[in-house]
């Protein structure tokens, strides 16, 4: 019976804490937060600098593209000097 009374109790509590909980404090009267809808309006996608990319987005692109060319450079310049591959001037000599 006092497990009963007890378990009552928890649910009684529950169910005024967890609407509480949901619901939160609202104050009309305070500065507006970056939750105002006119705000989420005139900006809906403020970290969005083009349209599906964000800043560290578009800079991790950039670094990628930077290193991605200097790489084919290096490739480019080992074929430009023959060094991308073994040299064939030994096959034709017999010792």
């Amino acid at each position: 019976m006092k497990t009963n009374r007890i378990a009552r109790r928890l649910t009684a509590a529950a169910l005024f804490v967890v609407p509480a909980a949901l619901i939160g404090c609202s104050s009309s009267s305070g500065p507006r937060h970056a939750g105002d809808i006119d705000s989420i309006r005139s900006d809906p996608t403020p970290a969005l600098h083009t349209l599906a990319q964000r800043s560290d987005d578009r800079y991790n692109n950039h670094a990628r593209m930077k290193d991605q060319n200097f790489r084919i450079i290096s490739e480019d310049i080992d074929h430009i000097f023959f060094l991308d591959r073994p040299s064939r001037l030994h096959h034709g000599i017999k010792p």
